[in-house]
């Protein structure tokens, strides 16, 4: 799923692939969809949610062998799992918007 950027463009930057490993009735889940959500407001992201139930979920979940959900991949790089806090995803976020050639 694509999250808009509200308020209008704040970087002039391609937009930052986020993928969520989520399960049905994760709380945290949740949690971290509302989160992300809140970052699209002020940096340009590409969201993509994947069951963590799905063939594709399983391997990512043996990939990067988090314990639970939900799994946050940013740009192909695992950002962190279970309780996310939304601080550190902006403050990450941000500094991938100053990536040369972005």
């Amino acid at each position: 799923m694509s999250v808009p950027r509200l308020g209008g463009p704040r970087y002039e930057a391609d937009p930052i692939a986020v993928t969520l490993v989520a399960s049905a009735g994760c709380h945290f889940c949740e949690s971290a969809r509302q989160i992300i959500e809140n970052a699209a407001a002020s940096v340009p992201i590409d969201v993509r949610e994947v069951d963590l139930e799905s063939p594709e979920g399983q391997a990512l979940q043996s990939q990067w062998r988090a314990p639970y959900p939900p799994m946050v991949i940013i740009d192909g790089e695992m950002f962190g799992y279970g309780r996310i806090s939304e601080r550190k995803l902006l403050k990450h976020l941000d500094g991938r918007t100053d990536r040369p050639g972005v």
